[in-house]
């Protein structure tokens, strides 16, 4: 519909339906989706409700497939990726329901070798380049406590 008409319900039902079946999205980013079509503003609430009697969104689903990609792929730490939750307006039950999934056996494997790669790339083990890679892991956004734990362990300097 380029031609600058507004979409109708069903028009924009399917384009949002379409929208959700691509990927797992939340409320927050269906809504600025739905302002970035031409689709009449009063259809929004409306819409938003039967794309989730429909299954389509998802808060909790969507939050504990945004918590598992975001630690399995990028390698975020539980701040970073509870930061993105909020910024999604994920409520707290569902966001410490996500947090609680990560394995943490898994969580403090994958901080430890990362904490071990930045050391290794950083050579001589020192004061300075312990705080590089504290600041580096803090800024994946791990838990400065677990990673001051980390750099604590001998084992993580026997490259």
């Amino acid at each position: 519909m380029s031609d600058g008409s507004l979409l109708d319900f069903g028009q924009a039902y399917r384009k949002a339906a379409d929208y959700c079946a691509f990927q797992d999205r939340c409320i927050s980013e269906m809504k600025l989706k739905l302002r970035s079509w031409n689709i009449d503003k009063s259809y929004f609430s409306k819409i938003i409700s039967k794309l989730i009697d429909e299954g389509f969104l998802d808060e909790k689903r969507f939050a504990l497939n945004y918590t598992s990609g975001k630690f399995r792929i990028k390698g975020w730490g539980k701040l970073k990726i509870a930061a993105g939750l909020r910024a999604r307006s994920i409520p707290n039950p569902f966001i410490q329901l996500a947090l609680a999934n990560i394995d943490m056996d898994d969580y403090t494997l994958f901080l430890s070798s990362l904490l071990k790669k930045k050391m290794k790339q950083l050579g001589v083990d020192s004061i300075e380049n312990r705080q590089k890679a504290a600041y580096f892991a803090a800024s994946r956004g791990f838990e400065t406590g677990l990673i001051a734990l980390h750099l604590l362990d001998s084992e993580i300097f026997d490259w």
